[in-house]
C-alpha cells in the first residue's frame, strides 16, 4: 500500500509575495457560492452548536490543578483526523446525509460527534454530526441530554485525576504552575514570557497562525487587562512578571534579552476614537464610478488610532495569541437559513442582542491567576490576536498596507447588511452603519461591478481581503483548488476563519449542502449542560422569532460598540444600561427614522444635542434617542435599559421585552404540554439571570474567591484558592454540590 504524502503548509511570510493573487481567487470563491446559491431552492431552517471544553489535572495532596496537555491525543482516540486540505469540518445538512429528517437519539448523535482539537494542547472543540431540523419538540426535550452525553463519552477517556470543565478561561493561565509538564517560556514557538510552547497544539495549523499573528504585527501584541482593585490590592498595581515599567512612548518593550518589541494593543477596539475625530468621509454610494475607487473608507490619520495605553501599574499584560484563541470553552450557535434574504436579516438582527447576551453569560473574572476589573473575555480575545501592523493601526504613515484598520480581526461587526433591495418602507436605514471601516477595492468592484452583487454585500465580504491569512496549505497555492479541492472554499473560508465578528456570515457548503449561515459568537460557556442548553434553546427561538415576526433590533452600529464595551463591566447583567430599540415592531413603514439626538432620562425638559457617539459609560441618567423634540420616554426610537428591561420588558418605557414575545411565539405554536413546560424552564434561567434574582457565573466565581479563607484580598488567586474553585464548580456540573444563587 503506497503511503501518503504529507501536505505542505507553508507560513505567512512564505505566502506573502502570493496574497493578493489568494484574494483573488478567494472572491472567485465567494462569488461561485454566490451564483450557485442564487439558482438553489430555500432550505428548512436548520442549526447546530459548537461547545468547547478544557481539560485539567488535579493533585489532591499538593491542593493543585493545572492544565492536562492531552487534547490531541484525545481528539486522535475520538476520531479526529487531520486533513491539511480540508476548509474544516462542517455538520451535514440532514436532508443530503444518509439519515431521515427525524428525531434522532441522544446516545446515538453523542457517539458521532466530530471531536477536533484547539490552538491550545489542553482544549477539545465538537460539533454535532449533522445539522439539527428546527423541531421545538427536540429542542426542549433533547438538546441537554445530546450536551450530556456527549460530554460523558468525553469523560470515559480522561484519566483517573483529570477533569473537564466547560470554562472560558482557565484561572491561572500564565501564573506560576499552571500545566503538566510545563516548561520554559520564551520558546520558539509562542515567543512568550508568560505562557510554555506545550501549551501550544503541535498541529501545523495551529502553529503557523500564531506564529502568523506575531510575525505581521512585527511585534508580540501585548493586550492589557485592568486589575480589580481590591481591599489590599498593591496600588498602583505592578505586574511583577514583565518589565517594571514596560511603555515607553506608547510602546511595550520586553524585559528579556531577546530585545524584541512589541507596540500596545488596547482592549477595546474601536471605542478610543470618535467618528468626530476621524472625520466625515463616509461610505461609496451605490452610484459610485469605478474610475474613482477607494481602498478604504477610513482616512489616513497624522496620529495613532488608539489612546495613549493605560500605565501597566494598573493593568495586568498578556503576550501571546494564545491567550485569545482556542485556549478556553465556546459556545457558539449557528443558524442556517432559507436563503440569502433571511441569513442577512438574522445577520443584522442578532447583532444587536449580542452585548446582552455576552454580560448575561459572563463567566471570566479571573485572568493569570488575578481578579481582574471585567467579567468577560471578549475585549482580551480581540486584543491577542490583533495583528494589525503599525500602518494598519495609524502609527506610521501609511507606505504599503492598504489602509488603517481601526479594529482587531475579531470584534464587533463592521457594517449591516440589510436586504438587497432598500425600499422605502424597510426597517434597515443607512444611517446605522455610522462606523468606519476598511474594505479592499479590487475584491469589491469585482463582486459589486463585474457580477453584480449588491454594494452592502460586497462591502462586507471586501472588507475581509484587508486581512492577510497567517497560512496556507500546498493544494491553496496549486492548480488543484480551482479543479475543486475543499470544495472550491478553503480561501475564502480562510479569510473568513481569521476574521471574526459578533455574528459572521458564511455561504452556502456544497459538501453538506447547507445554505447561507449565521454564526451567534458573543455567548461564553457555561458551566452546566443545563445552562448552555437554556442558551442554545433561547437563540434558536429568537432567531425564529425574529424571521416570524420580523422584528426590528436595528441600533446604530456605534451605539452597538458601546453596548458591548459595557457587557464586559462588572457585574454589567444588573448594573450597567445598554442601548436598545424601544419598540422592536416598529421601523417598517418608513417613518421610524431616529433622529439621532438625545435626551437625558428623566429630564425631559433638557435640551436636545446631537449624539458625538463617545464611548464612555452609563451614568445615572438614561439617554433617550426620540423622533420628536419631547424628550418623551414614549417617542424615543433608543432608550438605556437595563438587561432586566431589554429580556423581561418595562412599563415604564413600554418594552416588551424578548423573551414576552418568545413565550407569545410558544403560545401560538400550540405545543403539547411537556414540551412547552421544558421550553419554559429552560427560559426561566435566562430570564431570571436577566432579572438579576440569579447571577453570572463570572460574579459567582469572583464571590467564591473573595470569601475564601486562604485569598488576602489582594486580588491574587492563589493555587489552594483555584484548586477548590475548581473542584467546587466540577461538583456543580456533577450534581454534587448545589448552587442556588447561580442556578435556581
Amino acid at each position: 500500500m503506497a503511503s501518503v504524502r504529507p501536505i505542505a503548509m507553508y507560513s505567512w511570510k512564505e505566502i506573502l509575495p502570493r496574497m493578493e493573487e489568494i484574494r483573488a481567487e478567494a472572491t472567485e470563491q465567494f462569488i461561485s457560492a454566490w451564483k450557485d446559491a442564487q439558482a438553489r431552492h430555500a432550505h428548512d431552517f436548520t442549526w447546530h452548536e459548537t461547545m468547547g471544553y478544557v481539560i485539567v489535572k488535579r493533585d489532591d495532596a499538593a491542593r493543585r490543578i493545572v492544565l492536562s496537555p492531552r487534547g490531541p491525543e484525545l481528539a486522535r482516540e475520538l476520531g479526529f483526523v487531520f486533513d491539511p486540505g480540508s476548509a474544516g469540518f462542517h455538520p451535514q445538512d440532514p436532508g443530503t446525509a444518509d439519515r431521515p429528517r427525524t428525531a434522532v437519539d441522544p446516545a446515538t448523535e453523542a457517539a458521532e460527534t466530530h471531536w477536533r482539537p484547539a490552538h491550545a494542547r489542553f482544549a477539545l472543540r465538537c460539533e454535532p454530526p449533522y445539522l439539527r431540523t428546527f423541531s421545538l419538540e427536540q429542542l426542549a426535550l433533547q438538546t441537554e441530554k445530546c450536551l450530556q452525553e456527549r460530554r460523558r463519552i468525553l469523560k470515559q477517556r480522561l484519566n483517573a485525576d483529570e477533569m473537564l470543565l466547560s470554562v472560558s478561561q482557565f484561572p491561572l493561565l500564565g501564573a506560576g504552575t499552571y500545566i503538566d509538564r510545563q516548561g520554559p517560556p520564551n520558546g520558539p514557538l509562542l515567543r512568550s514570557q508568560l505562557l510554555s510552547d506545550i501549551c501550544l497544539n503541535p498541529m501545523a495549523p495551529f502553529i503557523l497562525e500564531i506564529g502568523g499573528i506575531t510575525d505581521r504585527r512585527g511585534i508580540v501584541p501585548y493586550t492589557g487587562v485592568p486589575i480589580y482593585r481590591d481591599t489590599h490590592t498593591m496600588w498602583p498595581f505592578v505586574d511583577q512578571d514583565l518589565a517594571a515599567d514596560p511603555y515607553k512612548g506608547g510602546i511595550l518593550v520586553h524585559s528579556s534579552s531577546s530585545g524584541r518589541d512589541s507596540a500596545c494593543s488596547m482592549t477595546t477596539p474601536a471605542a478610543t476614537t470618535s467618528p468626530a475625530d476621524l472625520g466625515t468621509k463616509g461610505l461609496p454610494a451605490d452610484a459610485s464610478p469605478r474610475d474613482s475607487r477607494h481602498s478604504h473608507t477610513a482616512p489616513t490619520l497624522s496620529r495613532p488610532l488608539l489612546l495613549e495605553p493605560p500605565s501597566n501599574r494598573s493593568c495586568l499584560l498578556l503576550d501571546s495569541p494564545l491567550f485569545g484563541i482556542g485556549s478556553g470553552g465556546v459556545l457558539r450557535v449557528t443558524l442556517c437559513a432559507a436563503d440569502l434574504d433571511e441569513a442577512r436579516l438574522l445577520h443584522d438582527q442578532l447583532a444587536p442582542i449580542s452585548a446582552i447576551m455576552a454580560a448575561l453569560t459572563a463567566a471570566t473574572p479571573i485572568v493569570r491567576g488575578h481578579l481582574v476589573n471585567r467579567d468577560c473575555y471578549w475585549d482580551v480575545q480581540c486584543g491577542t490576536v490583533d495583528d494589525r501592523s503599525a500602518q494598519e493601526r495609524g502609527i506610521v504613515p501609511l507606505t504599503t498596507a492598504k489602509g488603517t484598520l481601526l479594529k482587531s480581526r475579531y470584534g464587533s461587526i463592521d457594517t449591516y447588511l440589510g436586504p438587497e433591495k432598500l425600499t422605502p418602507d424597510a426597517a434597515f436605514h443607512r444611517q446605522y452603519n455610522d462606523c468606519q471601516f476598511t474594505y479592499d477595492c479590487e475584491s469589491y468592484w469585482k463582486m459589486k461591478g463585474d457580477v453584480g452583487i449588491d454594494h452592502l454585500l460586497s462591502l462586507h465580504v471586501s472588507r475581509l481581503f484587508v486581512r492577510d491569512i497567517h497560512y496556507a496549505s500546498e493544494h491553496m497555492l496549486g492548480s488543484s483548488e480551482k479543479n475543486g479541492t475543499a470544495n472550491g472554499q478553503e480561501h475564502f473560508k480562510r479569510f473568513l476563519g481569521c476574521s471574526r465578528q459578533n455574528v459572521c456570515l458564511y455561504p452556502p457548503n456544497k459538501r453538506t449542502g447547507s445554505g447561507w449561515e449565521v454564526e451567534f459568537m458573543s455567548l461564553e460557556t457555561q458551566l452546566t449542560d443545563a445552562e448552555n442548553a437554556a442558551l442554545i434553546t433561547f437563540i434558536v427561538l429568537l432567531s425564529r422569532v425574529i424571521i416570524s415576526y420580523r422584528l426590528n433590533l436595528y441600533l446604530p452600529i456605534s451605539l452597538m460598540d458601546q453596548n458591548m464595551a459595557r457587557s464586559q463591566k462588572v457585574n454589567a447583567a444588573r448594573e450597567q444600561l445598554f442601548y436598545f430599540r424601544r419598540d422592536l415592531f416598529g421601523g417598517r413603514d418608513g417613518k421610524s427614522n431616529g433622529s439621532g439626538r438625545i435626551s437625558k432620562r428623566g429630564n425631559s425638559a433638557s435640551t436636545w444635542h446631537t449624539v458625538h457617539h463617545s464611548h464612555g459609560t452609563a451614568g445615572p441618567e438614561r439617554g433617550v434617542f426620540g423622533l420628536h423634540n419631547s424628550g418623551q420616554p414614549e417617542s424615543a426610537e433608543y432608550v438605556e435599559l437595563t438587561v432586566d428591561e431589554i429580556i423581561n420588558g418595562s412599563d415604564t418605557y413600554r418594552v416588551t421585552g424578548i423573551l414576552n414575545i418568545i413565550f407569545n411565539y410558544l403560545h401560538t405554536m400550540r405545543l403539547e404540554y411537556d414540551v412547552e413546560q421544558a421550553l419554559r424552564r429552560q427560559l426561566m434561567l435566562i430570564k431570571k439571570r436577566a432579572s438579576g434574582k440569579l447571577c453570572t457565573l463570572a460574579s459567582w466565581m469572583r464571590n467564591y474567591v473573595q470569601s475564601h479563607p486562604d485569598y488576602a484580598q489582594d486580588s491574587v488567586v492563589p493555587q489552594s484558592v483555584n484548586y477548590d474553585l475548581l473542584r467546587t464548580m466540577n461538583d456543580i456540573e456533577e450534581g454534587r454540590v448545589a448552587a442556588p444563587e447561580l442556578l435556581g
